[in-house]
């Protein structure tokens, strides 16, 4: 069933830089045929400037082959970013980030947001260069590789109507051509240095009015853009322990299948749950705890995927929500647990023994199967907890 319900969460922008090339988004344009060994172009975007760059690469290419990608075509022009916009998964941003490390040899303090959503960003880029691609490739469009630096070149200085700037210029704070141009013939070196002391001055002054002008753009641009997304979005509150339902559009199916029982993946229902908010990273986003079948998933989702969990649908009214299971940390693994209060029954699915678990501070209808072993770690945690004496 189709919802017209508006999703949840509204939009947090990305805070504007303070300098060009600190936060860049990062995608990828796929689906291309191969062009000298290369089927795929990563794109990277510089949020303040909107400067891109253009990278052949392999839709094979693994995180760390990324991360040599990412130092010879920005890194090493522009220094290291401080912050990547990317909606890849984090196990690969993460290793993307240790090759870079490792490239650079130096300890990174960087961090990457995972929601592209908020920005489209790269998004616009990616249309753009692919509009350009069919413009100039040839008829079979196996050339494209070799047209990439002239459609950069070409975006990079393309003056925006808005601001009246082009990306190169907001980037190095000089028009394209040569900036010494108008500089005045000097004859001794006396009229050079003066020469030179007043351009640096001109130049840092221009400088500060070219960037300015451009966080000035951004800014208003976010403000519309977060009041057109703000518009189809509710303003439905999590918490801390709120029990809640997960859209299995957004995740595999198999997780799904897995969750509610159901043998075929296609049959697994539109969402699933309930699970725990273990903590709110920020309004937008909530970290679950999940059961060990979905721990191939990272936990933390947008909550325009959640929804609050009612115990019975049937009623529409407001009511409130139970409160979710007592949670208690593993001592040996460090794993959050919930508190279980006994074991009613046990069965065989897909050649495992799972058991029927009655979980503290839950209704009986609420016991759900888990594994064996994992119920009985939750069991013999919960002993140990609560029969520790108290201090």
């Amino acid at each position: 069933m189709h919802s017209n319900a508006k999703k949840n969460g509204k939009l947090i922008p990305i805070p504007i830089p303070k300098e060009c090339w600190e936060v860049v988004s990062m995608d990828f344009v796929t689906g291309l045929p191969e062009s000298d060994g290369y089927d795929a172009i990563m794109t990277v975007v510089d949020k303040l400037s909107n400067r891109p760059i253009y990278c052949p690469v392999h839709t094979t290419d693994d995180a760390e082959e990324i991360g040599h990608y990412s130092f010879d075509n920005v890194v090493r022009h522009h220094g290291g970013p401080a912050v990547v916009i990317s909606d890849r998964d984090p196990k690969f941003t993460s290793r993307f980030w240790k090759t870079l490390a490792q490239v650079m040899g130096v300890q990174l303090n960087m961090t990457t947001s995972y929601r592209a959503q908020a920005d489209g960003q790269t998004e616009r880029q990616n249309l753009v260069l692919e509009d350009a691609l069919r413009c100039m490739v040839s008829y079979h469009g196996d050339d494209w590789a070799a047209k990439l630096g002239t459609i950069e070149y070409a975006h990079a200085t393309l003056v925006s109507a808005s601001t009246g700037l082009s990306p190169f210029e907001v980037d190095t704070g000089r028009k394209e051509r040569n900036p010494f141009g108008t500089f005045p013939t000097l004859s001794t070196t006396v009229q050079v240095q003066q020469g030179l002391s007043e351009y640096a001055n001109r130049f840092k002054d221009e400088r500060d009015k070219i960037i300015g002008k451009a966080k000035e753009h951004l800014l208003k641009a976010q403000a519309s853009q977060k009041k057109y997304y703000d518009q189809h979005r509710s303003n439905v509150q999590f918490k801390e322990g709120d029990l809640v339902m997960l859209d299995t559009r957004r995740i595999p199916l198999k997780h799904a299948a897995k969750v509610n029982d159901v043998k075929r993946a296609k049959l697994a229902a539109r969402k699933v749950g309930p699970f725990v908010i273990k903590r709110m990273i920020n309004d937008i986003a909530a970290r679950l705890i999940l059961p060990r079948s979905m721990k191939s998933l990272n936990p933390t989702f947008n909550v325009d995927v959640l929804s609050h969990y009612v115990s019975n649908p049937d009623k529409f009214e407001t009511r409130v929500l139970p409160k979710g299971p007592r949670i208690i940390t593993n001592e040996d693994t460090g794993e959050d647990l919930h508190i279980v209060e006994k074991l009613l029954r046990k069965r065989q699915f897909n050649r495992k023994t799972e058991w029927l678990v009655k979980w503290h501070g839950l209704p009986d209808h609420e016991s759900s199967w888990g594994e064996r072993h994992q119920a009985r770690l939750s069991l013999e945690s919960s002993r140990r907890r609560l029969q520790a004496p108290s201090t």
